[in-house]
């Protein structure tokens, strides 16, 4: 594909994706999408050849933007304790940008279903960065080396809860994800086994 091509690509499904926020699959037309990009309907259907294929793909290019935060966040040469840290921070962030009345308009059943094997393919490609981002603590000291690193990895993704972290700056705790992080990492940091032991 030309630049001007790519660049026209991204337009549709930038605004299908808009559309699709606010009216859902069902309550959206080509010709809707195609006005907010600027365009006609028959240029929509030279890239996308269906409504449900456009829904499929902006909803792709949004994963693979959260995708690529989690790489830049678990591909950096830091400490794990400060990748989980942004990685907290970015769960936050990601929180506060949802409109869950868009979510809901967007997320019928049956886009759900068309969209299953690119969100359970984003979840093991995140896991597997999180586990080799552990194994690498592993390897410096940083975590201990006996962790289940399947076990601890599913752990440690499920935890950030936007919600703790929003009530703990309510009731004024100073730096609520260090604390949160503290916590989650406690008893799998090799400085806290040594301390323990002695």
């Amino acid at each position: 594909m030309s630049k001007i091509s790519d660049q026209r690509r991204a337009e549709i499904l930038q605004a299908a994706l808009k559309e699709f926020s606010l009216r859902g699959i069902g309550g959206v037309s080509m010709s809707e999408i195609a006005a907010r990009a600027g365009i006609g309907k028959s240029t929509i259907y030279e890239y996308f050849p269906s409504k449900t294929e456009l829904f499929c793909a902006s909803c792709r290019t949004k994963i693979q933007r959260v995708e690529e935060q989690f790489l830049s966040i678990f591909m950096q040469e830091i400490p794990f304790s400060r990748q989980y840290e942004l990685y907290v921070e970015m769960m936050l962030g990601l929180a506060q940008e949802i409109d869950f009345n868009e979510v809901l308009h967007m997320f019928t059943d049956g886009s759900l279903t068309e969209l299953k094997p690119v969100i359970e393919e984003l979840g093991t490609d995140v896991t597997a960065m999180v586990e080799q981002a552990i194994r690498r603590a592993q390897a410096t000291g940083e975590l201990i080396s006996d962790l289940d690193v399947d076990i601890i990895a599913a752990c440690l993704l499920s935890l950030p809860n936007p919600h703790l972290i929003f009530r703990l700056r309510q009731l004024g705790k100073k730096d609520p994800v260090k604390a949160v992080v503290k916590l989650a990492l406690r008893g799998i940091r090799a400085e806290d086994s040594q301390k323990a032991m002695q």
